[in-house]
């Protein structure tokens, strides 16, 4: 009887404990996500029209749990650069630390950065280019 309830106690700390660690994931991803948005906001590039490309400047907003860069984002060169580029840089930390805490893996790719902006039906959109062999 005593084996079968140490064996019941501990099945239930099991179930509790895994429940926690997703739990705790889910809000670690939400911080994240959270983040997200507010650079999204700061950049002004969902808000603000795009009529001259040199108005706009782009940089790394996710980085692949491998190291390489997966994703970009562009914001308006009206906003405080420092400022945001700090917040970016405050993410991308943020992110890094969910990826080693919660032992994410990707695929490694490699991606290229941009080759340039345009305006495109007023808004400003990432350019890529083919490097020639």
């Amino acid at each position: 009887m005593k084996k079968l309830s140490f064996i019941v106690f501990i099945t239930c700390f099991i179930a509790v404990s895994c429940s926690n660690d997703e739990d705790s994931q889910k809000e670690d991803s939400q911080k994240l996500e959270v983040m997200h948005n507010e650079i999204v906001a700061l950049s002004l590039s969902t808000s603000q029209a795009c009529t001259n490309t040199e108005e706009w400047d782009f940089t790394r907003i996710s980085a692949s749990p491998c190291g390489g860069v997966n994703a970009y984002i562009i914001y308006s060169k009206k906003i405080d650069k420092t400022k945001f580029l700090a917040k970016v840089n405050e993410y991308l930390k943020a992110q890094a630390a969910y990826n080693e805490k919660w032992k994410i893996i990707g695929t490694c790719d490699l991606m290229l950065p941009p080759s340039g902006l345009e305006c495109a039906e007023g808004k400003p959109k990432l350019v890529y280019s083919i490097p020639n062999k």
